[in-house]
Order: structure tokens, then C-alpha cells, then sequence
């Protein structure tokens, strides 16, 4: 019994002797003083940039637009995905890379404003991954309607009391499209403790997030009582631009009677 423990001390591997010391091994390394750890945990840095805004909860590894390929090909080798599932914002993800490489970045939205209130910064103009399906198809559609509509009016000589309401209610749609696409549909700052017991760990996004909010693979952020993504908007829809959502989805419905109404000459009957 003796002779089979001392074979096996003789097996084990003994850790190399440090060149430099005589007959000594190494020492490990030191731990980190409270200095550095205040360093490793510091708060990220409030300040803005045109590339990204580090303060907000997003996916790890996002850069600047510059960063992004602007080579079709290199879909499924830079941007995640793979060729069973291809990402479907590929498309607008590419047109960003190609026209917007100034712009600033928040997970995949787009900063064209922001500022600093109470050491925070803020979002001021940020549009969504899918701003061309907003700009080369929803506007241009209600554009055209409703420059269709003008035309029937003046066309059919509309007496001024219609065509004042109806120019009225046409800019009451575009605002609200103009608010609920260009507004912070409620992106969650990056919280590295939970501030209540109700918050729970986000891996994606790494940060605590409360009860609503949900990350968004297509945006690339967290988002406050999130809803769903509106590609005819560009932008996800949450607690931060609901309202102006509501009001539009409202006014499409009123303006497809009314645009039908004035452009027939309906009115002509009343």
C-alpha cells in the first residue's frame, strides 16, 4: 500500500520552477485593488457619440454603422444569422450601413438627435431598422392619396368648408406618422442592478429589465412595455410612442372614408 501511494506522488506533475527565482515557484498574481475594481465596475459614459450611446441597454458587440458590411454576401458571416434562418432586416440593416455611416447607433435604430438632460442623454430623433419601408412606401402612399384627393377636390370645385377640414385632418395623420416614427419608442437604460425584485436579468442585452420590457432582435434594444414592430412605422412600438401609434392607426381609418368621400364627390349629395 505504501509503494502504490508513492508511485502515484510521484505521477503527479509538479508546477514549473520560475527561471528567475532559485528553487521557488511563482506567485499568483495579486488581486486587484479597490481602485481597480472601482475602475472595471464604473458606471459607462453618459457622453453621446456619433458611432453609439453606451448608456442605453443593447447588444453587445454593436459598433458604428461604418462597422456593418455593406456586401450582400457577407450576410451570413457578419451579421449573425445563418442560411436556415436569414435575418430578415438584412435588407434595411444594408441600406443603413450604405447611407447612414454618420449617423449615431443604438442597437440597430438610428440617432439623428440627442442631448444630455440631468447627466442622460436623450433621444430627441431616432427612427427604427425598417425607415426605408417608412419613407419609400408609407409616406409615399399616404403622400399620393392623399395628393390624389387634393387634385379631386379642386377638380370638383369643393367649396372652401371642405377642403379646409380635410387639409386639417391630413396633417393631423402625417403628424402623428412623423411623431410615432421619429420618437424613443421607450429604449431601457443599461442597469447593472436591479432596482426592484420584480426586475430580471436580460443576457442579451446584459442589463435587469422590468415586468414589459422585452428585447428586440430586430431593433437591438430593450424596450419599455413594448408592443410589436411596425415595419409600415420603421420602428418598434412601446410605452414611449404608443399614444402617437394609436392616434395614427385612428386617423388611416378616418382618412380611408373621408379621402373616399371627397375624391368621389360624394360631399355633392349632402
Amino acid at each position: 500500500m505504501d509503494a502504490y501511494s508513492d508511485t502515484l506522488k510521484s505521477r503527479q506533475v509538479q508546477p514549473a520552477i520560475d527561471p528567475g527565482t532559485t528553487g521557488t515557484y511563482p506567485q499568483p498574481p495579486s488581486p486587484p485593488s479597490d481602485e481597480e475594481n472601482q475602475k472595471e465596475t464604473a458606471p459607462l459614459s453618459l457622453e453621446p457619440t456619433l458611432s453609439t450611446h453606451p448608456f442605453f441597454a443593447t447588444s453587445p458587440g454593436l459598433q458604428d454603422w461604418r462597422s456593418e458590411p455593406v456586401d450582400p454576401r457577407l450576410c451570413c458571416q457578419g451579421c449573425g444569422c445563418d442560411d436556415d434562418e436569414p435575418d430578415p432586416d438584412f435588407g434595411c440593416t444594408l441600406l443603413t450601413a450604405l447611407l447612414c455611416k454618420r449617423a449615431g447607433r443604438v442597437g440597430n435604430m438610428i440617432v439623428i438627435k440627442s442631448s444630455i438632460q440631468n447627466d442622460e442623454p436623450k433621444l430627441l430623433c431616432v427612427y427604427g431598422p425598417f425607415w426605408p419601408v417608412l419613407f419609400c412606401l408609407t409616406w409615399p402612399l399616404i403622400l399620393g392619396v392623399s395628393g390624389y384627393t387634393f387634385y379631386r377636390l379642386l377638380h370638383l370645385e369643393a367649396p372652401f368648408y371642405i377642403i379646409l377640414p380635410w387639409c386639417a385632418l391630413t396633417g393631423v395623420l402625417c403628424r402623428f406618422l412623423h411623431r410615432v416614427s421619429s420618437r424613443d419608442p421607450g429604449i431601457l437604460p443599461r442597469y447593472r442592478e436591479a432596482p426592484e425584485e420584480s426586475w430580471r436579468w436580460n443576457s442579451q442585452a446584459d442589463t435587469y429589465r422590468p415586468p414589459g420590457a422585452i428585447f428586440d432582435k430586430e431593433c437591438g434594444v430593450i424596450v419599455e412595455d413594448f408592443d410589436h414592430v411596425c415595419p409600415w412605422t420603421g420602428t418598434a412600438i412601446g410605452g414611449g410612442n404608443m399614444p402617437d401609434f394609436q392616434g395614427f392607426v385612428s386617423m388611416v381609418c378616418v382618412m380611408i372614408i373621408v379621402d373616399g368621400i371627397c375624391s368621389s364627390g360624394a360631399w355633392q349629395f349632402w
